[in-house]
């Protein structure tokens, strides 16, 4: 059965072109769909729930297809390009009814085996990720190169496309575009809060403050957090199951706490979780009100220094064992710096953690374990300040729904490549990318007055 999905349902056993006969089913299905008149917000739905699941399939079973044929990219694993084709067909699901159907389905086919194929950066780099991340990760930039590349064909006036219609507080492509945004700076070092005031005051006709945006806002944060389930889903697995043994470990709390790896790291992230806490509830005004994007270029220079900083630092050999309270203090505390935009709390926790000693594998998991309940928790107390706000929310349900997979998808593939980078001691890069951002965000802002 892993077997007859991976090759989506044996396409990828034919003996030629495999990759393209696996390529074929989305568009066929788009097809389908606009000769029965299925609504575009259906069609988008549809697609974005196939690129999850042949995503997923090419995460959790290609390794198997790798180890049995010994290669790194078998042929006939073609899941991944039904997830990268899936992936163009929601941009082309954009141009239903304004555009010729045969057109729509001939451009999509054709520009994705061009991206493809022709893997342009950085879909090349992203090959080099293991096992089923390295195989899945480039179709799907392939897949957003030939989307992008179809409304560049077929629309002539971007205002249009990306401007809210029907009364919506917010178009669907504009959504997909924060997904994306979203899931690739939740988890890289340069803030994804940041990067969110930056493109809400890039796109036409947004208004962050609105109800709508407030609910969007909240939805793809929690989207963020499915990515790291999926790529940790092993630790987290193994961190339960010792959960439930924790009474070899000794007699007393304080035993188990120092023998038990699980208890330990759980009793640790808890620390940082209320640290963080504490210092949102004592610095709630002035944290929500830095929503202001001179503000927010002034913080990127501050990640941008803590990231070259960091990126000198050699000897970082601390192991989880001798990882303890006060570390968890100071890590929460930075955690609730992180609160204000631009200041990458990702960035922040992982650089803090190697600063003061930690390994960088386990700055980089300790990052991510207490994003879980950061995530969460800030969600759910946002939800219960603005439950009145966020009811009087309208904003259409395929709206969110493509966002939330555009997030999720882009955050596995932006996870597994900072913890690639991070080992590397390659932060320096992103360094560069925030003083650049910085840099023209205020220049955008001075020149927009």
């Amino acid at each position: 059965m892993k077997r007859l999905l991976t090759s989506c349902f044996g396409l990828g056993l034919l003996p030629i072109a495999p990759g393209t006969w696996g390529s074929l089913p989305p568009v066929a299905l788009f097809f389908a769909l606009s000769l029965a008149g299925i609504h575009r917000n259906i069609s988008i739905i549809i697609f974005a729930a196939l690129a999850i699941i042949f995503s997923g399939v090419c995460l959790q079973w290609a390794y198997l297809i790798i180890k049995n044929t010994g290669k790194e990219d078998p042929s006939e694993v073609v899941a991944d390009e039904a997830a990268g084709q899936s992936i163009t067909m929601i941009f082309a699901c954009f141009l239903m009814g304004s555009n010729n159907i045969y057109a729509l389905c001939i451009a999509a086919f054709l520009l994705f085996r061009f991206f493809d194929i022709t893997k342009i950066w950085p879909a090349c780099k992203f090959e080099e990720f293991p096992s089923g991340l390295g195989v899945l990760a480039d179709d799907l930039m392939a897949g957003i190169y030939a989307g992008l590349s179809m409304l560049l064909i077929f629309v002539p006036d971007w205002q249009q496309i990306l401007s809210p219609q029907d009364g919506q507080s917010l178009s669907i492509v504009s959504a997909a575009i924060l997904g994306i945004v979203q899931g690739f700076t939740e988890f890289l070092p340069v803030s994804s809060s940041g990067h969110l005031v930056l493109f809400e005051n890039l796109l036409p006709g947004i208004n962050a403050d609105s109800p709508q945006m407030l609910m969007f806002d909240l939805s793809i944060h929690v989207a963020t957090v499915g990515a790291i389930f999926a790529v940790y889903f092993k630790s987290f697995k193994l961190v339960i199951k010792d959960l439930f043994v924790f009474r070899k470990y000794g007699n007393t709390p304080i035993e188990i706490y120092k023998k038990s790896p699980s208890v330990h790291l759980l009793t640790l992230a808890i620390v940082t979780t209320v640290v963080t806490g504490a210092g949102y509830y004592l610095f709630k005004e002035p944290l929500e009100s830095a929503r202001k994007l001179p503000i927010v270029a002034v913080m990127w220079l501050i990640t941008a220094t803590l990231l070259l900083i960091t990126d000198g630092r050699k000897k970082a050999r601390m192991g989880l064992r001798e990882f303890g309270i006060i570390s968890a203090i100071i890590i929460g505390a930075a955690q609730t710096i992180a609160i204000l935009p631009g200041i990458s709390r990702s960035g922040t926790t992982i650089c803090v953690a190697i600063l003061i000693g930690l390994h960088r594998r386990w700055a980089v998991e300790y990052s991510f374990l207490i994003a879980i309940p950061a995530i969460l928790g800030g969600t759910l107390l946002k939800i219960i300040e603005d439950y009145s706000v966020i009811q009087n929310s309208d904003i259409q349900i395929s709206t969110v729904l493509t966002a939330m997979a555009a997030a999720m998808i882009t955050g596995i593939v932006a996870l597994k490549f900072l913890i690639k980078t991070s080992r590397k001691r390659k932060l320096k890069w992103f360094a560069i990318y925030c003083y650049a951002l910085s840099a023209a965000s205020m220049i955008y802002w001075l020149f927009s007055r």
